[in-house]
């Protein structure tokens, strides 16, 4: 979603400023205080309706629909992978959507891990795989895929933790898995604290290991619900879920109602 920022000595200055470039359907994000002059001022920040209707869009791209004993045409359960850089919460995430009612609910899910690397990962998703009583699976390279994959096979669905981990780091072996792996979609996850040239770069890098989609974490973390939704327009991906806490399986929510919920935080946006 376009965000543009526009700067005046009060908010109908600012606005009007706005309108004059974005058209009669410009709709306000957010707004601040600002120094203007030598005095204070207002910073607004604009899209158009057509663009809010996109990123509402991006943000409900609904659950994936099937039900238990689904199969790929191959015969493998549905894949889900979860990727992302160090800290963003994959592991805890992979928990969270294995047993929240209104992820996976009803469906039988299991775990493949791929994170041999960071001290403590694998202990971390086998004692949420035991106390959910869910299957958990490690795979140390490519030729650990098969035998995994068939422990796995009675799973309706197979959530994979990766390494946290640039792609641009050294971490061939498991980029070489998850590719093997072929999952049905990949999500980026990403913390809504993160700033927006490390975003955009990290995007841009996950992207092309065929990241499909974007979790955001850590939304508690941020101040203002509007800079939520802010960030989600610069992710540009289909959200399906974010996260606000540490809690297993509580602190998971849909996207949608949250993001647009955050928008609706601006007086003049609740208005459109």
């Amino acid at each position: 979603m376009r965000l543009e920022t526009f700067r005046g000595p009060d908010y109908a200055t600012a606005f009007a400023f706005a309108n004059s470039e974005l058209g009669d359907d410009a709709i306000l994000v957010w707004s601040r205080n600002i120094r203007y002059g030598t005095g204070t001022g207002v910073e607004v920040a604009c899209t158009t309706s057509d663009l809010l209707s996109q990123f509402r869009s991006r943000v409900s791209p609904g659950t994936p629909r099937f039900s238990a004993g689904t199969r790929r045409s191959d015969g493998r359960p549905f894949i889900l992978a979860l990727v992302g850089p160090t800290g963003a919460g994959k592991t805890t995430t992979a928990a969270k959507l294995a047993v929240h009612p209104d992820a996976f609910g009803g469906l039988k899910v299991g775990f493949l891990s791929l994170d041999t690397y960071r001290a403590g990962a694998v202990e971390q998703l086998q004692s949420y795989a035991d106390v959910a009583g869910l299957d958990f699976e490690l795979a140390y390279d490519s030729r650990d895929l098969a035998g995994a994959l068939t422990r796995l096979a009675k799973c309706d669905v197979i959530l994979v933790d990766t390494p946290g981990r640039g792609p641009k780091s050294n971490g061939a072996a498991w980029r070489a898995m998850l590719n093997r792996l072929d999952p049905d979609e990949t999500h980026f996850v990403v913390p809504a604290t993160m700033r927006t040239d490390l975003l955009l770069a990290a995007r841009s890098d996950y992207t092309s290991m065929g990241a499909s989609h974007a979790i955001i974490t850590k939304v508690d973390e941020v101040p203002l619900d509007s800079m939520v939704a802010v960030f989600a327009a610069e992710v540009g991906m289909p959200v399906r879920w974010v996260t606000d806490g540490q809690d297993v399986p509580t602190d998971l929510r849909e996207a949608g109602p949250t993001l647009i919920g955050a928008l609706g935080t601006c007086p003049a946006m609740a208005a459109a």
